[in-house]
């Protein structure tokens, strides 16, 4: 009999443990809900705030829309403008010119180091003279005809290769001005070499200046044309000024991914304080 109430005893206490997890259990569940909902009552998020960027599309859009008028920025530039370049390699002698120089067309500008270009026409020169030489010499033989004709050709070819060099000494020895201007960059000095396409000075005619768009696009080229008027603002001056369209680009260009087509605009009288590359906004009315 004792050894049954032994057995039954440590069946009780065997049970215990079992009992005690789930207890735990209970409360690990109850402690965990309530700190949720404390968590959840404490204070509720606070909404973040939105924010609206405006690259002032809406203008843009307004001016598009405008069924009388089209609107652009531009820049001022001068009526005539050239970049000026050698079409050979050289070293250059002389610089005349310098940056505010108003020069006239025909001006040589910057001189090249001639000496190959020059010992080019002496060696011209010297062919056309053997040719000559031996014509006489024919002459004095009386030779027949077709030896003659063949000398004769000799002597057309010299003298087209010494008419060719010396064109080339002239044109590309020296950099002369094309028309009447100011200088406006000069970016060489003697003892330096240029090669063929660089450009050495900026040529300006300043007594006169024109309006050129920037971003005019591609959705109110259309509705532009030769001959309508415009009004434009210039910023430096804080004026406004009327104009006239004069020339439509052919080919467009793009701006920040975008197709835009540059108009010119002609102002009506020239306008003191002018300077090249002024911002500008040009309004053209399109309903005339």
């Amino acid at each position: 009999m004792k050894k049954i109430n032994i057995t039954r005893a440590e069946r009780r206490d065997g049970g215990f443990p079992s009992r005690r997890r789930s207890a735990q259990y209970a409360i690990t569940i109850v402690v965990t809900a309530l700190l949720v909902s404390a968590c959840a009552s404490t204070s509720s998020p606070t909404p973040i705030p939105t924010v609206s960027l405006d690259n002032n599309d809406s203008s843009n859009n307004d001016q598009s829309n405008d069924g009388n008028s089209v609107s652009a920025s531009a820049i001022i530039v001068p009526v005539n403008d050239v970049q000026l370049s050698f079409s050979s390699v050289g070293r250059v002698t002389e610089v005349n010119a310098k940056v505010g120089d108003k020069v006239s067309a025909g001006d040589v500008l910057i001189q090249l180091d001639t000496t190959i270009l020059e010992a080019k026409v002496k060696e011209a020169e010297a062919g056309v003279m053997a040719a000559d030489a031996q014509i006489r010499y024919l002459n004095r033989l009386a030779t027949d005809a077709l030896h003659y004709e063949s000398a004769q050709a000799d002597l057309a070819r010299a003298q087209a290769l010494l008419d060719s060099a010396k064109a080339t000494l002239l044109a590309q020895s020296t950099l002369t001005a094309p028309f009447d201007g100011t200088i406006v960059t000069v970016d060489i000095a003697p003892a330096e070499t240029v090669v063929p396409g660089q450009v050495v000075i900026v040529l300006g005619d300043l007594s006169r200046y024109q309006i050129e768009t920037t971003d005019l696009s591609e959705r109110d080229v259309t509705r532009v044309q030769i001959g309508q008027s415009a009004t434009v603002f210039i910023e430096a001056l804080n004026q406004e000024f009327p104009g006239e369209v004069i020339d439509v680009d052919r080919v467009s260009s793009t701006l920040g991914g975008d197709v835009v087509f540059k108009v010119t605009v002609e102002l009506n009288q020239q306008q003191q304080g002018l300077l090249w590359g002024m911002s500008a906004d040009v309004k053209i009315q399109t309903a005339e």
